[in-house]
């Protein structure tokens, strides 16, 4: 093969890119080869998965048979499967590593490479650091291999993970209730996984977007967010059905609307996961969660006697956190939640059915249950705004936050400065901002929280003119 001229940029989620532009066979297997370059040794046993994107299924082959060709013992999943199923069969078979090809929530017009380690969560920094100074290096270069006669194991992932989830979850208990429950499978992974969990019972599954499209059609990005979730809301409403649940492509994260079509915000369904796990399940141990989360899950995890412990943003830092501290829950603002009995990981349907465990044993609609616990926890609103920037703009920004040391802003007493992550501004209980600058994109983000939509509005305008984006 020739020389690369456009080399991945490889994180610790991994590495995505254009399909067809970066994201090409050349580019994918440069990337394993360092990967396997990081990791020494023969005999390693790899887990290989990939989602319903183009060219996911021919490139997950591919390097099957490349990592195959270069001496390790490769299982292939034998169709398009969720990255937490990845997760978790490399857990579950004892397996060093697991690889996935999904771009996760991009549009379509990405694709890209997951790696997961023995415990199904993120490979650490140390080799993340080592495949990025392997692929940038002369001296790593993709060879040309014959694969013609190499024979990979392809298998069902699906069952065993299946299994394993119904263990937790009071499923006949969800079974045996009437709910009408909508599923935007989002043109992904997720098709048919809630439906076969729950099959054989009087509650009914209703999947819309349930064909694996690699164009998406009709949304931006497969993100469970509220603008990308307006068909399902619509569908809950005409179909008058109980709950909905929307997930992304590759399914570690889900988005819940009511029976009233009205999308619960990410951060507020995690704290009725919480609530339900630490309350009507009585599993009561810490919580972790990112400096960006509801300040309502605090209040949950006081009135429960718990920790819950605050992380940079990004699930590589929760899953390590959660491991430490033994915690039940992890999650992050947008979406992506780990129940970890079954995984440190992100997994969207885990949630979901946790979600579902919640509403039959409330005796409640989910509308009713959100307005309960906003009675109980207080109010709050959170938004997050994003906002373009130029270098200039990113150096005064840079140093902003190194130098904000503020006791009052907008006439406001500031109880708390956090700096674990950003500028985190803490008001009182109920009333924050945080600014982060990317480090992936020429984008800076303010999320707030507040007791009401409109104050939350008002202090990311306020801060906005403050900062001068």
């Amino acid at each position: 093969m020739g020389e690369n001229t456009s080399k991945p940029a490889f994180g610790t989620d991994g590495w995505r890119a254009i399909i067809g532009e970066e994201f090409n066979l050349e580019n994918c297997l440069l990337v394993i080869k360092s990967f396997l370059e990081s990791i020494g040794g023969q005999n390693k046993k790899i887990i290989i998965g990939y989602d319903t994107r183009f060219l996911s299924k021919d490139i997950s082959e591919q390097i099957s048979k490349y990592i195959s060709f270069y001496g390790h013992e490769v299982i292939l999943s034998n169709a398009p499967v969720p990255t937490p199923v990845v997760s978790f069969t490399v857990k579950n078979k004892g397996f060093d590593f697991g690889i996935i090809i999904t771009a996760s929530h991009n549009s379509s017009l990405w694709n890209g490479i997951k790696i997961k380690n023995s415990k199904g969560q993120s490979i650490d920094e140390k080799t993340v650091s080592s495949i990025s100074e392997k692929i940038n290096s002369s001296i790593t270069k993709v060879d040309d291999y014959v694969n013609n006669n190499i024979e990979i194991t392809c298998e069902d992932f699906i069952n065993e993970y299946l299994n394993s989830i119904s263990k937790f979850i009071n499923i006949e208990k969800i079974k045996n209730t009437k709910l009408k429950i909508v599923v935007d499978c989002m043109f992904g992974t997720s098709t048919s996984l809630l439906s076969k969990i729950l099959e054989d019972g009087e509650c009914s599954i209703i999947e819309i977007n349930n064909n694996q499209d690699p164009n998406f059609p009709g949304i931006i990005q497969p993100e469970p967010i509220a603008e990308n979730l307006k068909k399902l809301s619509s569908t809950i409403v005409e179909l008058k059905a109980n709950i909905g649940f929307g997930f992304d492509a590759d399914s570690d994260r889900v988005g819940l609307v009511d029976n009233r079509g009205n999308y619960i915000d990410a951060p507020y369904t995690f704290c009725s996961i919480a609530d339900h796990v630490l309350g009507n399940r009585n599993e009561i141990q810490s919580i972790c969660t990112t400096v960006s989360m509801s300040s309502m899950i605090d209040k949950i995890a006081i009135s429960y006697g718990v920790d819950c412990i605050r992380t940079k943003i990004g699930f590589k830092y929760v899953a390590p956190e959660m491991t430490l501290n033994k915690s039940i829950l992890g999650g992050e603002e947008s979406g992506g939640y780990s129940y970890s009995p079954h995984l440190n990981e992100r997994d969207g349907t885990i949630s979901a059915l946790l979600l579902l465990e919640q509403l039959v044993d409330s005796g409640l609609s989910a509308e009713e249950l959100y307005i309960n616990q906003k009675e109980k926890y207080g109010n709050y609103f959170f938004k997050r705004s994003d906002f373009k920037i130029d270098q200039n703009s990113k150096n005064k920004l840079t140093k902003f936050i190194k130098d904000f040391n503020n006791y009052n802003l907008f006439n406001l007493e500031i109880k708390s400065i956090d700096k674990k992550d950003g500028l985190k501004i803490i008001f009182d209980e109920n009333s924050w901002l945080l600014l982060r600058l990317s480090g992936t994109e020429p984008v800076a983000r303010i999320y707030c929280e507040s007791k009401n939509e409109k104050s939350t509005k008002d202090l990311i305008l306020k801060f906005t003119n403050y900062i001068e984006i």
